[in-house]
């Protein structure tokens, strides 16, 4: 039989892999309300750029108007956009922080084997929507993130057009500038890189509160939970400083938080010791396993399940020994709604904690 301290850490890495599904999930979802928004935008630019170009660029005074009149008018909607985007972000990551909670508190009471007995403490809500409203990550606040968007976002297709106009560029060119190609769907415009700075808070967000709702959890529990394993994603992304801590054991009131930088996929993994809990064997807890690895996790999963995280081709040269786990990434693609990185989780109780 498996110890509690082994069970905690499969279904926790299980978890983990599901939640980058759910990040996945989430930026599709401010993605989609920005290319919706994006549509009005370049509507505003014809607009505007054919009558600067019909009145003549070489007009001084009344051209440089127009265009600082356009600037402000464009940097008005970017922020007023972003504004919004940032609050359909904060809604869907306060039902995500009351269920990592949850679901970090329930993830100890099942692993009680035998006669043992665990009851969790639970943070109050009112702390778990403070993570997302009024705690920073890497500086700043979510909404203080998603302003600094819109700004960044305003001055790139402000700068465009700018530049457009000085080369001589006709309203068409500096729309494709702005918007992209369709030969490369889209993706070499001005506003692709906003699409990818927002994938990069989204998930960045996201990461920081999984954490700090686990971590509301562990240290109301302290008395049951002995420390918090780092638990990195060794593959050809990941960071120095995630591979420096993969495997380390941290107290649970300091251990470093997560993100530890922009896009940052490790987790904190509790580990419970010898504890006074009813029923409760020391050897039943076990140790935490020190030469545990992501990549030895994974190559004592199911097919399925391996399948799940790397697709069918990449799982088949991994199980083959054809190509170490740091030689790629998952790029799967999938992405999982709140409710079935739920229904996942549902089957992790199932399958992890049936003995």
């Amino acid at each position: 039989m498996t110890t509690a301290n082994e069970r905690i850490l499969d279904a926790s890495v299980r978890h983990m892999v599901w939640l980058e599904r759910f990040k996945a999930s989430e930026v599709r979802k401010i993605i989609a309300l920005l290319n919706k928004a994006d549509a009005g935008l370049q509507k505003t630019l014809l607009d505007r750029l054919h009558k600067i170009e019909e009145r003549g660029v070489d007009l001084g005074p009344e051209t440089t108007k127009r265009i600082r009149d356009m600037g402000a008018s464009i940097a008005k909607m970017r922020a007023t956009l972003y504004d919004g985007l940032s609050d359909v972000s904060a809604e869907g990551m306060v039902d995500f922080a009351e269920y990592e909670a949850e679901f970090q508190a329930v993830l100890i009471e099942k692993s009680a084997i035998g006669a043992a007995v665990i009851e969790m403490n639970r943070p109050a809500t009112s702390q778990l929507r403070a993570i997302v409203r009024a705690q920073p990550f890497q500086g700043r606040l979510l909404k203080e993130w998603y302003s600094s968007l819109a700004q960044t976002d305003a001055r790139r297709i402000n700068d465009a057009v700018r530049i457009g106009i000085a080369e001589g560029q006709t309203t068409d060119q500096i729309v494709r500038r702005i918007r992209g190609t369709r030969a490369a769907r889209y993706r070499d415009g001005v506003l692709e890189i906003s699409r990818r700075d927002v994938d990069s808070i989204v998930r960045t967000a996201i990461a920081h509160v999984a954490d700090r709702s686990g971590q509301y959890v562990w240290e109301a529990n302290a008395d049951i939970i002995k420390g918090l394993k780092w638990v990195s994603t060794l593959d050809s992304r990941t960071s120095a400083t995630c591979r420096e801590r993969d495997g380390r054991v941290y107290p649970v009131k300091s251990a470093p938080p997560i993100p530890a930088h922009f896009r940052c996929r490790s987790r904190k993994v509790p580990y419970m010791g010898e504890t006074s809990i009813k029923g409760s064997r020391a050897s039943a807890f076990g140790p935490v396993p020190d030469d545990w690895t992501y990549e030895q996790w994974l190559k004592r999963q199911p097919l399925s399940v391996q399948q799940e995280v790397l697709g069918v081709k990449k799982a088949k040269l991994f199980r083959d020994g054809g190509l170490p786990l740091d030689r790629f990434a998952d790029d799967t693609g999938r992405e999982y709604t709140l409710a079935e990185l739920k229904r996942r989780d549902a089957n992790i109780w199932n399958k992890t904690f049936s003995e």
